[in-house]
């Protein structure tokens, strides 16, 4: 009987090393392929895919990984984990009840708890086990990330930092979609948090980057329309001197164009499927010839040019 504890254990840790040893092997052609397209670009990667604000680390177990892979996929529970990141504990979860019933909230903490994350009690309190962890955007970048390489079968990486860049080299997550060079900027706040300088700052880190396909993606369920889409509008008018070219259009439901390159969505019917809606579009107008023939630019010596068309 002794003998077959041991051997049991044994087997449990050749299971767990062979496991990291897959999933080192997975994070290595994630890498290798978007470093050698970036370095084609002259943009060498300082750092990526650090797990230090992540709500689960990098050694985290894969069935754990899986299993908040799947409730992350639910706008409720990334409600759920606003609310847990304000209160990061309390003497019950009653309190992170403002966007979901309290049968809902005990479910999730209870999952929370199963793999790790939340600490809780029988009599209802709770405390999250790594404190300093205070927003949720890293996690929101390390999902989408996920979903590129779970549901796209695509290599990429989130959190990246680039060197040799002109306007700011972080990039919340980069993908490779049949040879196409694909970025996201994940946003965790509500649109009313997002102000004309970030939409400013991502056209302009375009240009760094000459991504095929651009994603200004906000995880909320509101309309785009109100102040988004303005937003871009507004912002696309100053950097380009004939405008009309760079319209906004809409695609469907609430998400939005610019020449099939740069799309902005919401989560409303699920990023994964707003995501899929986009690179679709974009696979299929890329494909047609002449289609993205280079258009007028601002005259050299204008405050900045607009996005790249590559």
């Amino acid at each position: 009987m002794h003998q077959l504890e041991e051997e049991m254990r044994d087997l449990k840790s050749s299971l767990k090393e062979l496991r990291q040893e897959i999933e080192a092997l997975r994070e290595e052609s994630c890498t290798g392929k978007i470093q050698a397209m970036l370095s084609q670009r002259g943009l060498p990667v300082l750092s990526h895919s650090d797990h230090s604000w992540v709500l689960l680390p990098k050694d985290a177990p894969s069935l754990h990984k899986d299993a908040l892979y799947a409730l992350m996929r639910r706008y409720s529970f990334r409600l759920f984990l606003r609310e847990l990141l304000k209160h990061p504990e309390g003497d019950h979860v009653r309190r992170l009840t403002q966007y979901c019933s309290m049968s809902t909230a005990q479910s999730y903490a209870g999952a929370l708890s199963k793999i790790g994350i939340l600490g809780t009690q029988p009599n209802g309190s709770y405390q999250l086990l790594n404190p300093r962890i205070r927003t949720l955007g890293p996690t929101l970048e390390w999902y989408v990330s996920q979903i590129f390489q779970r549901e796209f079968m695509a290599p990429s990486l989130f959190g990246v930092k680039l060197k040799n860049t002109r306007h700011g080299g972080d990039y919340d997550v980069l993908a490779v979609l049949s040879d196409a060079l694909i970025t996201v900027e994940v946003k965790s706040s509500p649109p009313r948090g997002i102000e004309l300088q970030e939409i400013r700052a991502f056209l302009d880190r375009l240009l760094d980057l000459r991504a095929h396909t651009a994603i200004f993606l906000v995880d909320t369920e509101l309309r785009m329309r109100d102040k988004i889409v303005p937003h871009f509008e507004e912002t696309l008018k100053e950097v380009h001197s004939k405008p009309e070219g760079w319209a906004v259009l809409p695609l469907r439901d609430e998400i939005f164009h610019v020449m099939h390159r740069i799309y902005l969505i919401n989560s409303r019917r699920g990023i994964y499927t707003n995501l899929r809606h986009c690179l679709r579009d974009s696979l299929f107008w890329e494909n047609r010839d002449g289609m993205f023939q280079e258009t007028e630019r601002c005259p050299q010596g204008s405050r900045r040019p607009g996005p790249p068309v590559s």
